[in-house]
């Protein structure tokens, strides 16, 4: 019953407000359309967030919104207190294919490269106390999914805590993503972080390139031609092994869309850099990257292996290095996404993501955990559980010490 009055609920766009206490209230937006104050208030506090808030705006999710909103409905959650915003819970209410509500989901798929609340520092936990109390009350069936979420985020230490003390189960498991390096200093450096075969493989495809008529990185931060340079791109990256596996931009009507909004959302604010790196004027290689701050985001990549002679991946990133050095002025250099090989070259620095599951503290709510995650996780959420296993491992770090 519950998830079907939640189902009911989610037809009718009209914002939903519940009080809380202490002069708390919470407000969820079931469309996309929010007061301009409240536009303006989220993206101040993304701008607060640190140079990840480039990825939390309200014009980035607006974005995302757009292109992979699909059948679900916006759950966007504003907690306030005393009519001050005080945080804010981009979410979505997700049905299955017989119109059943299937959840409340964070804005996150395969194409989001970071997700997290905008929530005010001063009144961090008590906001995420809220969000927590709001959706308990205005739809008490529903299990939370927060996907992309980062392990080192501002919000995350809090929110476990908090979940570890309800009455209800959770699960969360994160992994490495997001490898990055310090911009080197010189060249010098910058061969010297690599292996001896990264470093021989580089000199080898600059000379191969030079016999060629060298390289050429161009730098696109937007302008008249930015829609061509788009299609530049993707071409460049639909002529890889991504094309081949389905999984290049152009492949997907949703993901193009996606990618096209945000150039031109981030090249209005001063946010985007597009790559191309260019032989004898054909785009051997590109990356797609956002910057905020003194970080220089790389968000998606992509060669012709037409060139593969010359490993324009492996070149891309020396240039672009570079730029960040000598043009740009970042310290910071993110690669996003998994830990993939070509990327662990470059550096052993990663930060972590995953997804933290909340299940509705009743009867059903337990069931479904068991259902995912057995009993065994369950038991070991048991105060005397947890104790007990508490003390095993201490008496093991203990006799592990004695020599």
């Amino acid at each position: 019953m519950a998830a079907q009055g939640a189902l009911t609920m989610a037809k009718d766009s009209t914002p939903l407000t519940v009080s809380l206490a202490d002069g708390w209230e919470a407000t969820a937006y079931r469309q996309w359309s929010f007061p301009r104050e409240l536009a303006e208030r989220w993206d101040d506090l993304a701008q607060a967030y640190g140079d990840l808030g480039v990825f939390l705006t309200f014009e980035s999710f607006s974005c995302w919104w757009h292109s992979f909103g699909g059948a679900a409905r916006p759950l966007v959650t504003v907690l306030a207190r005393d009519g001050e915003v005080k945080g804010i819970f981009p979410c979505r209410l997700v049905t299955d294919g017989k119109g059943r509500s299937s959840g409340i989901r964070s804005l996150a798929n395969s194409e989001t490269h970071c997700f997290d609340f905008l929530v005010a520092e001063e009144e961090r936990r008590a906001a995420l106390t809220g969000f927590l109390l709001a959706a308990a009350r205005l739809f008490p069936g529903e299990t939370i999914t927060i996907d992309k979420l980062p392990a080192a985020g501002p919000n995350t230490p809090p929110l476990l805590e908090l979940l570890s003390l309800r009455s209800g189960c959770s699960q969360h498991g994160f992994h490495p993503s997001a490898p990055f390096l310090e911009v080197p200093r010189s060249e010098a450096e910058l061969l010297a972080r690599l292996s001896g075969r990264v470093q021989k493989s580089l000199k080898q495809s600059r000379k191969r390139a030079a016999r060629e008529g060298g390289v050429l990185l161009q730098a696109v931060t937007g302008g008249e031609s930015l829609d061509a340079t788009l299609s530049e791109m993707f071409e460049a990256e639909y002529r890889s092994w991504k094309g081949e596996a389905g999984t290049a931009i152009k492949c997907r009507h949703d993901a193009e869309s996606y990618y096209r909004a945000l150039a031109r959302w981030a090249a209005e604010s001063g946010s985007l850099v597009l790559f191309l790196l260019r032989l004898d004027q054909r785009v051997t290689a590109a990356c797609f990257c956002l910057a905020r701050g003194g970080t220089i985001f790389i968000l998606k990549t992509g060669y012709d292996k037409q060139y593969r002679q010359f490993t324009p991946g492996l070149l891309l990133l020396a240039e672009v290095l570079t730029w960040c050095r000598e043009t740009g002025g970042y310290q910071l250099c993110d690669l996003r996404g998994v830990c993939e090989p070509w990327k662990m070259e470059w550096t052993d620095r990663t930060g972590a993501s995953g997804t933290v599951r909340i299940f509705p503290a009743s009867f059903s709510g337990t069931l479904s955990y068991l259902t995912s995650y057995g009993w065994k996780e369950f038991l070991k959420k048991l105060p005397p559980v947890r104790y007990g296993l508490n003390r095993v491992r201490r008496k093991g770090a203990s006799a592990a010490a004695v020599p």
